[in-house]
């Protein structure tokens, strides 16, 4: 019996030793990986500033592949949230919020675990050489449970390598994208309203006096065939852009017309009449030579793959500004790139 009381008191001073151990451990835990990846900070930015492809890369999504993902607020920055629901012996359940974000520079996250706990993550770039350099990190707050304490001396361990992998997925993902910087880049999602054109298809080669001829004879004949019609010009002149590659340069001269021709137009006209894209479109605003345009296309599509939308169909130029009676330099073209 005494040695039975013995081993008691043992136990009890053990355990009052752990408990007392446990309030001297951190309360705080901190956990960071970093690394280097060969993209502009812009891209990297957009990857981890909303949820469109967190899967891709994440760490976690192939622990559970039938887990169950719903998205809230919007696709980017802050109120982007992101719960699941998924195996409790893996994923289990929980949601991430975007809860601050600085372009190009910081996204930090809220994460909230159920009755696994809370706590924040974030991920800080930095240009370094010709890419990025991202630190994502994990901070939470172990309470006065010292249990909890000694099981956050082995959340380095786990969570870095996590984060080890997540950021091994990042990388692959953000190099794999075009490379240009949009950072720079006027850009705005809007709704495109469908319009009425009068169009006229052509095509040429990509030399710009070539480009630039076509054009205008092109619209030369739409203006024919408006007058002919009675049809007035609504608004600024497009390009509808259905090719653009070495073989040359092919699109729909149109003009937006305030009305449809009250005839049916001939199936065999060079101009016809039809409606434009409505939907989802990203608009980016080029200013300066048409002839720059290509880096500004470029740049823009950088930017569709940056943050996971699909293109919707071909993109068109608004030509809001005529070079006619205005300095190259302050030519202003809205370039619209319908999305899903």
């Amino acid at each position: 019996m005494r040695i039975l009381k013995k081993i008691v008191i043992a136990l009890v001073v053990v355990v009052g030793l752990l408990a007392v151990c446990g309030f001297l451990l951190p309360r705080q835990v901190h956990v960071e990986r970093s690394a280097v990846i060969a993209a502009p900070p812009s891209t990297v930015f957009a990857i981890v500033n909303g949820y469109k492809m967190f899967n891709q890369w994440s760490p976690w999504y192939a622990l559970d592949p039938e887990a169950k993902y719903t998205y809230e607020g919007p696709e980017f920055g802050v109120g982007a949230k992101m719960s699941w629901v998924g195996d409790p012996k893996t994923v289990e359940s929980g949601s991430q919020e975007i809860i601050e974000s600085r372009h190009a520079d910081l996204v930090r996250v809220k994460l909230d675990f159920g009755g696994g706990g809370t706590g924040t993550s974030q991920f800080t770039l930095a240009p370094e050489g010709e890419g990025t350099k991202v630190t994502w990190g994990f901070d939470t707050d172990l309470g006065m449970n010292p249990m909890s304490r000694y099981f956050g001396l082995m959340f380095d361990d786990m969570i870095g390598k996590d984060y080890d992998k997540g950021l091994a997925g990042l990388k692959t993902l953000a190099e794999g994208l075009p490379k240009a910087d949009f950072s720079d880049l006027a850009i705005e999602v809007v709704d495109a309203a469908p319009v009425t054109v009068a169009f006229m298809p052509a095509s040429c080669g990509k030399d710009e006096q070539e480009i630039a001829k076509t054009i205008g004879g092109a619209y030369a004949q739409v203006g024919k065939f408006m007058t002919k019609n009675g049809l007035k010009q609504a608004a600024a002149p497009i390009t509808i852009n259905n090719k653009w590659d070495e073989s040359g340069y092919q699109f729909d001269a149109a003009i937006p017309v305030d009305h449809a021709p009250e005839r049916e137009v001939p199936a065999d006209s060079p101009v016809q009449v039809k409606q434009t894209y409505a939907g989802k479109a990203i608009k980016v605003v080029h200013r300066g030579a048409y002839r720059n345009m290509p880096a500004s296309y470029g740049k823009l599509q950088a930017y569709v793959a940056a943050h996971g939308y699909e293109t919707a169909g071909p993109p068109w130029d608004e030509y809001v500004t005529d070079p006619g009676n205005t300095p190259e330099p302050e030519l202003i073209t809205h370039i619209f790139m319908p999305i899903r």
